[in-house]
């Protein structure tokens, strides 16, 4: 396999990369961090130098691109601007499922936006009685004459109070099996009947997670994405892209932690000599380089795959369960050897650890991620 980037690939992160070092200096994270604010000017930035268009079809003002390419962007992303890059990763997913099943008309209203540095549009799955377990949600779509109206509440949607849209997963409350009542909507924020509070949560403070409800909401039949009850086949057909760009993210900012930890190893002096000169230290840092580059052979490995048409969902669920896994674990190594300074508001190490522990939960927890693997693991096995 050759791991080695195309030129335009690498042309593609080398200006990405000089674009976040000018546009996001480490005080502009710093400060919306500590005020809870996403940073819409950076985001404008990136649509406004075509970086929010890759992978949109061309018709809708987008530049095609392989799933490798667009793995690239969010890891990049995520090694100078966290919080962007985690948005970057939900637009993946809702922009491909839309530019998969949507109609013309939502296409090129949720796309065209995309790319002109609107908000990606939400993902409506979560409710508080079912997370992993999609088949459990409660929110109800019903046909009243030829519009749909629809009852239930959402959480833990991120964005969802700056978006613009939310794709709403809602069922048929007279179809049994859940799996083939659930359909898919494209829920204005606007739409009177719909309510939005941010939650306060650990990390990831510039992008919001918040809890939605839906009280009678009216939506026209065009609002429907795709074919009525086919929702859940429709959500699962990219969920293997978002399980790719969560291990892409937590390379990004494992990789900016492991740096400053790196640094700082070289610089502190303690007994008279660097830190970095002690053999604890140095195993620290060499386990860390040994998770990063895994991370690293893992995600480009599964990009191939999925761009190859192979299935994924045994290696795409290690990848997200091994990256989440990794890369908390790379940063709370770089706190350790950071020490004080490390625990401190003013580092970003803090906030990087702060952030990566959603990997592990968000996107599937780890626990999901071993339920999907192992028993295809074993199942495997058990032919031979």
């Amino acid at each position: 396999m050759d791991f080695r980037l195309t030129e335009e690939q690498e042309l593609l992160v080398s200006s990405l990369k000089e674009l976040l070092e000018r546009e996001a200096p480490e005080s502009l994270l710093a400060k919306l961090d500590e005020n809870h604010e996403f940073p819409w000017k950076l985001w404008k930035t990136l649509a406004d130098n075509g970086f929010s268009s890759i992978g949109i079809p061309e018709e809708y003002g987008g530049t095609p691109a392989d799933i490798t390419t667009q793995m690239l962007v969010g890891q990049t992303l995520a090694k100078y601007a966290f919080p962007v890059a985690f948005v970057y990763s939900l637009s993946m997913m809702t922009s491909k499922t839309i530019g998969t099943f949507g109609s013309p008309e939502q296409k090129a209203l949720v796309l065209g936006d995309l790319v002109k540095g609107g908000p990606p549009v939400a993902l409506g799955i979560s409710e508080p009685q079912a997370g992993s377990d999609t088949a459990s949600i409660k929110t109800t779509a019903v046909l009243e004459g030829e519009n749909y109206v629809l009852n239930g509440q959402k959480i833990y949607c991120t964005m969802a109070h700056l978006a613009k849209h939310i794709m709403c997963m809602a069922r048929d409350p007279e179809i049994e099996n859940p799996y083939k009542g659930i359909s898919m909507f494209l829920l204005p924020t606007n739409a009177k009947g719909v309510r939005i509070n941010p939650l306060r949560k650990v990390g990831l403070w510039p992008v919001a997670t918040c809890e939605v409800f839906i009280d009678n909401v009216v939506l026209p039949k065009s609002a429907l994405i795709g074919e009525l009850n086919n929702g859940f086949k429709q959500l699962m057909e990219h969920f293997e892209v978002e399980r790719l760009s969560v291990g892409a993210l937590g390379l990004g900012a494992a990789e900016a932690a492991f740096e400053d930890a790196a640094q700082y190893a070289s610089q502190r002096i303690q007994f008279g000599k660097p830190i970095g000169s002690f053999q604890l230290v140095q195993e620290m840092l060499t386990d860390m380089a040994i998770k990063l580059e895994n991370m690293r052979n893992m995600s480009l490995k599964v990009a191939w795959m999925m761009e190859n048409h192979m299935d994924v969902r045994i290696e795409n669920a290690l990848l997200k369960l091994y990256g989440a896994r990794a890369s908390f674990e790379v940063a709370n190594d770089a706190m350790q050897i950071l020490g004080g300074v490390g625990y401190m508001m003013d580092h970003r190490v803090q906030r990087i650890w702060r952030d990566l522990r959603v990997l592990s939960i968000g996107g599937g927890t780890d626990q999901v991620m071993i339920h999907i693997a192992g028993p295809q693991i074993v199942k495997k096995y058990a032919a031979k």
